[in-house]
């Protein structure tokens, strides 16, 4: 098993173009930072944050871009030890009542696998598809939409040994597809998994449900402040995830895999000084070095 320190990477999903950055360029930002693996989120569509309106994060479009295109982007990426690929999110939908809508998103979502695997990428992840409003009397359910795509998908990644599977959010929508398709796997989230939950016991219910089943880690921290949450956040801005259990856990558990920051900045840089916070944060918890008092990392 590589070190931590090799397995820990950044994902566009919070690399902003605030200052009109290409993908190629975070590419060498977060190589130049010293970090092992990017995951790349196949969209030009997606943004966080602003103002006076939010800057799209750095990636690329599938249905546009052509193979020279694939092939620069893959030259670019060699720099790292290992990619993973994350699938679009807002306004797809894997389950909608929408036929149009689930096509193109079937669509698109077949082509990030096959992005991942031409990439060889380590894993492939998605967010499982979620009720739409009017559904019909007939029409498959939400859970068995999820089904039908992770078998379909299954079948284009297990050749290529490509782990695989849904992120973390409502615990029976996760183990309802996983129980029905062999090798399927979570990603698990941690800010998402604490947040889907009331306490502690029902977060590491994850890690004990799919244990062997992780096909990689998101890591962020979460704060939580007048019965809301903000999550994406910094280690020193945590106060409700239990960073030093969920490393052991992983730890113990022979957690062999990619370890994405997905943390917001409010540019590429200081998104980068946040993942590198947290890195050397996962790292000293991993390697027994970091002894942690409190539920924020004060490094």
């Amino acid at each position: 098993m590589p070190a931590v320190e090799e397995r820990i990477g950044i994902s566009t999903h919070f690399l902003p173009a605030t200052h009109g950055e290409s993908i190629f360029d975070a590419i060498r930002m977060v190589h130049d930072a010293g970090f092992a693996g990017f995951e790349i989120v196949p969209t030009l569509d997606q943004a966080q944050l602003g103002p006076p309106c939010n800057s799209a994060n750095v990636g690329i479009d599938l249905f546009e871009a052509n193979d020279a295109e694939i092939d620069r982007l893959s030259q670019a990426l060699s720099v790292f030890k290992w990619v993973t690929i994350h699938a679009p999110h807002l306004d797809w939908n894997l389950a909608s009542i929408n036929r149009h809508l689930l096509r193109l998103t079937w669509e698109y979502y077949d082509k990030c696998v096959e992005f991942a695997i031409r990439l060889k990428a380590l894993a492939v992840t998605f967010h499982p598809g979620g009720a739409g409003r009017g559904q019909l009397a007939g029409r498959p359910t939400v859970g068995e939409r999820n089904v039908e795509f992770a078998q379909r998908a299954i079948e284009k990644a297990r050749p290529h040994g490509l782990a695989i599977g849904y992120e973390v959010g409502s615990f029976d929508a996760l183990k309802y597809v996983c129980d029905r398709v062999p090798g399927w796997g979570i990603n698990f989230d941690i800010g998402h998994a604490r947040m889907a939950v009331s306490d502690d016991d029902g977060y590491f219910r994850f890690l004990d449900a799919f244990q062997g089943r992780v096909a990689e880690v998101h890591h962020n921290g979460v704060n939580s402040y007048w019965g809301a949450y903000m999550e994406h956040q910094p280690p020193h801005l945590n106060n409700l995830l239990d960073f030093p259990g969920t490393y052991g856990r992983l730890k113990e558990s022979g957690y062999p895999g990619p370890i994405i920051c997905e943390i917001q900045g409010h540019d590429i840089a200081q998104v980068i000084r946040h993942c590198q916070e947290s890195k050397d944060m996962i790292c000293g918890l991993w390697n027994g070095t970091l002894a942690m008092p409190n539920r924020w990392y004060e490094g």
